[in-house]
């Protein structure tokens, strides 16, 4: 008989969400719906019991004592109910070697698929066959990902290797080599599904099974060509044309830092948001999209960045068409992930393979400024940020920002970063305590404080021209240089 750990993975119990005890401890032997926690006594012993109605906090603990000394498996508290904070639940459970778990899902298919999956019978196999079959393309091209598809949904470890002795394996032949994964052997309708949806993932993680390209595939050298040693992009740029992706058109990088959302969320990006957005800019955004435009994604760095590729200069209709683009698309996730506080950065047309890396640099540095009440941050079209990063590039620029701007940074990150944005609003305004306020959302006696206090630490005179000019210099160089290596 399984334990709850391995039917959590069952296709249908995605809805069950564990508060407290042991997922291990017992087999589980079948399911009961019990309309009253005064039943849970009575239960046999392996049971899954479902409370059909909501426990008064105060009899929690007795529930789950008596369904502890029945031998139940689990107790499940309907209604998204959250026992997890009471101290006396999550002792009784951990005693009683009982799991406590809650759903908001409809019993009645609840009740359905535990039977099934207890059972492990040809309906459990279809079953995980079916939702191996809905799950698994979304991660065409990516090895990793159907793997650990396949892994949740058998419930089993599914290795990117060669079948060895006692297991299962599949493989398929890819864009970029074999495929094979493996994984433990089962008998009877176990085994079969094991079988199938191994060969579902490694016919998913090699590319689909077809004539075309998948997008993953593409995604996964776009994200390699961003990342690699400078001198592997003629090497990275020849495969690229093999397998779809215009290397040699003009670019424009589109780059959403998506480090505050779960992996998962991440990927959902990729796969769902951003083609339901292209489809919807096509639509409305404003100005044309011509036909020979062509859009690549990848995850880079927790980030996505989407690259739109012109056969010629886009020019300023193909900017605004990506502008619309980020905007939409951030403004999507945002309503979905409010806590996430999503912004996005846009770099310039640059043309071949190292104007998709320096296209993406720009996006990163966009994101880099001041966050405005605008969504989607550009990078400078008319060229000054481009002149500070080549400017800044160089030793003797940098060692001359760290030392005029050293006074403020070595008061650390915290202590730091607002004396330097109060610096740079006022440097931005002509010295404007008010305006600087205004922006800053601060009191303009905040503001002379602060610019006081940068003053003290620098020694800078702020009624000289070229000191103002150096500070707004250093100032502007740090803020439009991405970090680490270029």
């Amino acid at each position: 008989m399984p334990r709850l750990v391995d039917l959590l993975s069952a296709p249908g119990l995605d809805t069950l969400q564990p508060l407290a005890g042991p997922l291990d401890a017992t087999e589980v032997t079948g399911i009961r719906l019990e309309p009253r926690a005064d039943g849970l006594a009575a239960v046999p012993a392996g049971t899954v019991a479902v409370l059909l109605a909501p426990v008064p906090d105060h009899l929690l603990d007795v529930a789950v004592r008596d369904a502890a000394a029945a031998g139940a498996a689990a107790l499940v508290l309907p209604g998204g109910e959250q026992a997890a904070g009471d101290i006396a639940v999550r002792a009784l459970a951990e005693r009683g070697r009982i799991a406590v778990l809650t759903t908001n899902g409809d019993l009645a298919a609840l009740v359905v698929a535990v039977d099934r999956a207890v059972a492990g019978d040809s309906a459990d196999a279809l079953a995980r066959i079916g939702a191996a079959a809905r799950e698994l393309p979304s991660a065409a091209g990516d090895p990793e990902r159907a793997a650990a598809i396949a892994a949740r949904l058998l419930g089993i470890p599914v290795e990117r290797r060669a079948a060895g002795p006692g297991e299962e394996g599949a493989s398929a032949a890819g864009p970029d080599g074999e495929v094979r994964l493996a994984a433990a052997a089962r008998p009877g309708h176990p085994g079969t599904a094991i079988r199938s949806v191994l060969a579902l993932a490694a016919l998913t993680a090699a590319g689909g099974g077809h004539g075309d390209v998948p997008v993953r595939s593409r995604g996964h050298l776009l994200a390699e060509l961003l990342v690699a040693p400078r001198d592997q992009t003629a090497r990275l740029a020849a495969r690229g044309r093999t397998i779809g992706l215009p290397v040699d058109g003009r670019h424009i990088a589109l780059r959403i830092e998506a480090a505050a959302l779960p992996a998962a969320d991440r990927y959902r990006l990729l796969d769902t948001v951003l083609p339901r957005t292209l489809t919807d800019v096509r639509q409305h955004a404003d100005g044309h999209v011509p036909d020979g435009v062509h859009w690549n994604a990848a995850l880079v760095d927790d980030a996505l960045v989407l690259l739109g590729t012109w056969p010629t200069d886009p020019g300023a209709p193909g900017r605004r068409t990506v502008l619309a683009l980020a905007r939409r698309a951030v403004d999507r996730l945002r309503r979905l992930h409010p806590e996430a506080d999503l912004r996005g950065g846009v770099g310039a047309p640059h043309r071949g393979p190292l104007g998709i890396r320096t296209s993406a640099r720009e996006a990163r540095a966009a994101l880099l400024k001041p966050a405005a009440a605008d969504t989607v941050t550009a990078h400078d079209a008319a060229g000054l940020d481009r002149m500070l990063l080549e400017w800044y590039a160089s030793d003797t620029a940098r060692e001359a920002v760290d030392e005029l701007l050293a006074p403020v940074t070595e008061l650390g990150p915290d202590r730091a970063d607002p004396l330097l944005r109060t610096l740079q609003a006022y440097l931005d305004h002509n010295n404007s305590p008010a305006r600087a306020a205004e922006e800053l959302h601060l009191h303009r006696n905040a503001v002379g404080a602060r610019i006081r206090r940068i003053t003290d630490l620098t020694g800078a005179d702020l009624t000289d021209p070229e000191t103002r000019l150096a500070l707004q210099l250093a100032r502007r160089a740090r803020l439009s240089a991405p970090p680490g290596p270029a």
